[in-house]
């Protein structure tokens, strides 16, 4: 069986806004175990499906409940069949790193010709005929991060550069290096440099520089994300912001993703003016 989220089903399919059914609720909470020493990982998940007809089909052993774990970063793309109605699910070392796409599922064991829990939109004339293999019910994706990436500071992705061609003062973004390139004119990147070798002046480059560049950063992904994927800082980036439950591409505020990816980075004035009392 493939999966993919764009596709249109002939049959009821229990997912959020399709309105097939006209009652009952799918969907999965995940917990992720990772052992630092050896990357090995432990999925948790416990299942909420609430529409009677295909919970019954489950219980039956007529339908299977599963997720379709799929990993960019390390190609793994699998449908599993999990315990019903909650579980673990172990992988080994390297087989899921950074971000990791589940997607939760239910789909038919078995043909049912005529199948009419009572629950089905009128628009499909029930009964309506199910198949093997037929997915019957989708639940939200859920999005995890893998590794310590999510781990490191969002500042350790970035870098400093000068050009001549940037006035002093100035900040501006490059995104298609391997590492998101902060750039500024040579006078200016001295000071930058200089506060941040300082204790009181790490407080003012964050605030004054790496904060509107994590801006920068999140508005850039937010119209155009998928054209960075390529690149070495995207998946560490990726994973602080998943870390965070930051959706870069939803319509938030920029400044309150920017300021919980650095985790609240104003906070660090208090310690200008607590060494100058």
């Amino acid at each position: 069986m493939r999966f993919s989220a764009e596709t249109r089903y002939p049959h009821p399919v229990l997912s959020p806004g399709t309105g097939d059914f006209s009652a009952g609720e799918f969907d999965m909470d995940f917990t992720v175990h990772e052992d630092p020493e050896t990357g090995s990982l432990t999925l948790e998940h416990s299942t909420t499906l609430t529409e009677n007809g295909i919970r019954s089909l489950v219980e039956e052993g007529k339908a299977s409940v599963g997720c379709f774990v799929k990993c960019r970063d390390t190609y793994y793309s699998e449908l599993l069949t999990l315990t019903w109605p909650g579980g673990r699910t172990d992988f080994e070392a390297g087989k899921l790193l950074y971000r990791v796409s589940l997607r939760p599922l239910v789909w038919m064991k078995c043909d049912i010709p005529e199948w009419d829990p009572g629950t089905i939109n009128q628009e499909f004339e029930p009964p309506v005929a199910l198949k093997y293999g037929d997915i019957i019910a989708i639940g939200d994706e859920h999005i995890i991060s893998v590794g310590q990436a999510k781990l490191a500071p969002v500042e350790s992705i970035f870098e400093l550069d000068s050009s001549p061609d940037i006035p002093e003062g100035i900040l501006q973004i490059e995104l298609e290096r391997d590492r998101i390139t902060i750039l500024v004119g040579e006078k200016t990147q001295e000071s930058i440099l200089l506060l941040r070798g300082q204790a009181q002046g790490k407080p003012i480059v964050m605030n004054a520089v790496y904060l509107p560049a994590v801006m920068e950063v999140l508005d850039a992904l937010r119209d155009s994300g998928g054209q960075y994927e390529g690149l070495r800082w995207y998946s560490p980036f990726m994973a602080r912001c998943d870390s965070k439950g930051i959706d870069p591409a939803a319509e938030i505020s920029l400044l309150e993703s920017a300021q919980s990816l650095l985790d609240s980075p104003a906070q660090l004035l208090s310690q200008i003016v607590r060494e100058d009392e």
